[in-house]
């Protein structure tokens, strides 16, 4: 980002161009030839002929802070650059094709069949190998051991990987990442290893459940439907996007966008993933709002949903309607938990402040929950609510508050880093 700020001037370009497709450009380097930049609007995909391994490249960093700073004058385009647009168009045109050819053929449901039996079996014998790991962490104890140590939860989560059960192996990993670094080291890993012995008495007894308790199972330990006649119910409302946070872990970057529907007050949970060394291309920006219909993946307590296709954002609208106050949405908590003992937070919509002693948010009753925030998010939250309740989106795990975003006047605030 520090090299694209500095190449972002006219003077580190020999040409430059645009129009609502794409920009291009051509960047000086230490080459003989300059490097053919493009970026492609939509998207923000890009491409550079230099020879970085860096996506975006500091070239097509630069080129988009002289886009904002100088927006480039329309013209003809270079044939480089119409050459990679009908490249780009000719693969999406072929991967397309794939899709419905793929579609298009038969089911062999002797062979799918066959598929889901293995990896019952595979999971089956992950469970299995958890089972007799935790055992043998308690009877070791927890206060030090393999209970302690990161490697050993990172090394069981890749045998789940193994086991084809990633959300098993992402709970590992939530534990040897977080929770054994926590202050409340502890209460939390007791809490934990109950939590996933619950779910590996649940997995032993699956087929005992009804399909909504099997639909959350088969979420836990990674897996979708095992037939498309099993989906959620689809809701069609005007939705405010109220927070985004991204997280990275194992080489892999998770974004979760938090919607609130304006009418149903309904809340929906939609993820989106990359490798880590890309980006995410996120449609709608926090504080907008957007109409459509959110299909919602089957389960007990069902929050995530897959969100509706070329949906344009709305002008930004902030709700009127929300909770009331901490209890209201304590009380939402332990309705939701006991439909779904596994979820690990909800997220909340409620106008709030920080305490006196700082130690906690405040409603307009005066009662108050731990939260954990950063300095900088402290004292920005702090100066923004200036001694009153001010209205705030977040997350509550159970134990603490993580605020996410906030409004300041007329206007809605992201609390977490954007990504680039």
């Amino acid at each position: 980002m520090k090299a694209g700020r500095d190449i972002g001037t006219p003077r580190k370009w020999e040409l430059t161009g645009g129009d609502s497709e794409i920009l291009w450009g051509l960047a000086m380097g230490s080459g003989k030839s300059p490097y053919q930049t493009m970026v492609s609007l939509p998207d923000l995909t890009t491409k550079c002929s230099c020879p970085s391994r860096k996506f975006p490249c500091k070239h097509a960093l630069g080129l988009m802070f002289l886009a904002i700073s100088s927006p480039p004058s329309a013209g003809e385009r270079p044939p480089w650059v119409t050459e990679w647009i009908a490249a780009r168009a000719a693969r999406a045109e072929k991967a397309q094709a794939a899709t419905q050819e793929k579609s298009a053929k038969p089911i062999d449901e002797k062979a799918a069949q066959k598929r889901r039996v293995q990896r019952e079996e595979r999971v089956a014998e992950g469970v299995a190998l958890l089972r007799q790991n935790l055992l043998d962490i308690t009877a070791e104890g927890l206060a030090g051991g393999n209970a302690r140590d990161a490697f050993f939860w990172k090394d069981l989560a890749k045998r789940m990987i193994d086991c084809q059960a990633p959300g098993l192996a992402g709970t590992l990993l939530h534990i040897g990442d977080t929770v054994i670094y926590d202050a409340e080291v502890d209460t939390e890993l007791p809490y934990e290893l109950g939590r996933l012995h619950l779910l590996l008495h649940a997995l032993e007894n699956a087929d005992a459940y009804p399909p909504t308790i099997q639909a959350d199972l088969r979420a836990l330990i990674g897996g979708r439907s095992s037939t498309s006649e099993e989906k959620g119910e689809s809701v069609e409302d005007d939705w405010f996007v109220a927070a985004r946070k991204m997280e990275e872990r194992e080489n892999l970057l998770t974004s979760t966008t938090w919607l609130f529907g304006i009418k149903s007050r309904r809340w929906a949970r939609v993820l989106r993933f990359a490798p880590a060394h890309l980006t995410i291309s996120e449609p709608w920006a926090v504080g907008t709002a957007v109409h459509g219909a959110l299909q919602f993946e089957p389960g007990s307590y069902p929050m995530r949903a897959n969100p509706p296709v070329d949906v344009p954002s709305l002008p930004s609208s902030i709700p009127t309607c929300h909770e009331p106050d901490l209890d209201s949405m304590l009380d939402r908590f332990a309705n939701a938990l006991g439909e779904n003992p596994f979820l690990r937070s909800v997220p909340f919509l409620i106008p709030l402040q920080p305490s006196a002693d700082g130690t906690g948010l405040m409603d307009g009753t005066g009662r108050a929950l731990p939260w954990l925030a950063k300095r900088d998010i402290v004292l920005r939250v702090d100066c923004i609510c200036g001694g009153q309740p001010t209205l705030l989106c977040g997350e509550w795990d159970g134990c603490r508050l993580r605020p996410l975003a906030i409004c300041d006047a007329d206007t809605w605030f992201s609390l977490t880093p954007s990504p680039l």
